[in-house]
């Protein structure tokens, strides 16, 4: 079988990424770093690696030296755990993750959308990253945890800066910056969870600390870990996440009619658009065990990446999966990651995107692109700036 070699830095993948991962596709069903791990483009494959028990979430050439407390701090993440542990940890979280809490939410979201856009002027340019893709998130954390946003002023950059912990640990770079900010959370919310423990209400906080199967309740290390990293899956997800989707809709100005004609489509135009232009880029698992899958044999700790623009525009299973469009059948994606370790914040992320693009079309009668910036260096294509042009109702 012929098997492609894919160099996962290869500048292409900035410029033309789709046309490359279909060059690799026709050659085989899956790519060999230079390195030789095995790099899997089709949705069957990537779904036998997100959900099988061969396969853990890993992040490669870390190097834990660097920072031990960021180490820790990873390795005691959901999104790195597995087996019995991550599977208890899952189950108390979904004890914890109730409809009524989320409605509430919703309702509080939806506020906070609209202050937002009160905030923007009323005919002109205006910065859409800086200006509301940063707050929303930011100012959501506040019904998460039951306080006043007022009380989590400084908690949405210490995430934003904390998040790169698995950067800082492969390069060294601003290590001691993203550490600071790791402990700084970790402070921030062993405080607030001393002070919510005898002060119980019905936001997520509360709900996790009560969290009980069969007498088995989180600790306080669990906790804080937990709240961390799903506080920073929906800030993170929804602050780089909403302006890819956005683009694609003023990129498509088709899409964007059907969504001002029936603002009921906001949440599928989230998981097409996380379809179409995911965030996440590869995604590494090691081998939990020797196993043997399409005719490789994994040894315990090789490496297979997971592709995962190339798995959400899958043929085998897409129809026209290269075509923006907004009223498809929900079509599966890997922007959330998937399985066992599917993003714990994506209820919420899902919630807050939805919910600004119905707002936004609603309110604003003109939305054009000026300019779109994007991070330079970055394959998996963030947008460091969206001007738009806008004209309120």
């Amino acid at each position: 079988m012929n098997v492609p070699t894919i160099d996962l830095r290869d500048p292409r993948f900035q410029t033309d990424k789709y046309a490359l991962i279909e060059e690799l596709r026709a050659q085989g069903p899956f790519a060999r770093t230079v390195d030789g791990a095995v790099v899997f483009f089709n949705q069957d494959d990537v779904s036998h690696v997100l959900k099988c028990e061969d396969f853990r979430f890993a992040f490669s050439e870390i190097n834990p030296e660097r920072s031990p407390y960021l180490a820790k701090a990873i390795e005691h993440e959901l999104l790195n755990m597995h087996g019995e542990p991550h599977a208890r940890l899952s189950r108390l979280l979904k004890k914890a993750l109730r409809d009524r809490v989320f409605e509430d939410i919703r309702s509080k979201i939806e506020d906070i959308v609209s202050e937002l856009i009160e905030e923007m002027p009323a005919d002109g340019e205006f910065e859409f990253c800086a200006g509301f893709a940063d707050p929303l998130p930011a100012r959501v954390l506040g019904p998460m945890f039951g306080i006043p946003y007022e009380r989590v002023d400084g908690l949405s950059a210490w995430i934003q800066v904390g998040g790169r912990k698995s950067d800082a640990l492969l390069s060294g770079v601003g290590i001691e910056e993203v550490e600071d900010a790791n402990r700084n959370i970790h402070t921030y919310l062993r405080g607030l969870l001393a002070e919510r423990k005898d002060n119980l209400g019905e936001d997520l906080l509360s709900e996790l600390i009560q969290a009980e199967i069969d007498g088995d309740k989180m600790s306080e290390d669990e906790l804080v870990y937990l709240v961390g990293e799903l506080a920073s899956a929906g800030v993170d997800t929804t602050r780089a996440q909403l302006p890819l989707i956005l683009h694609a809709l003023l990129t498509h100005p088709n899409e964007l009619a059907k969504l001002r004609g029936d603002t009921g489509l906001s949440l599928r135009a989230v998981d097409e658009g996380m379809r179409w232009a995911p965030l996440p880029w590869a995604l590494p698992h090691a081998a939990t065990r020797a196993s043997e899958y399409r005719g490789v044999s994994f040894k315990e700790g090789d490496l297979a990446f997971v592709l995962v623009p190339a798995a959400n525009r899958d043929p085998n299973v897409v129809e026209e999966p290269n075509a923006f469009n907004i009223t498809r059948d929900r079509a599966k994606h890997f922007a959330f990651g998937g399985g066992m370790h599917s993003c714990p914040g994506a209820q919420l992320a899902r919630m807050e995107m939805s919910s600004a693009l119905a707002s936004l079309v609603e309110r604003l009668d003109v939305i054009e692109l000026v300019e779109a910036e994007w991070e330079v260096g970055n394959v998996g294509r963030t947008l460091k700036s969206l001007r738009l042009r806008i004209r309120k109702g």
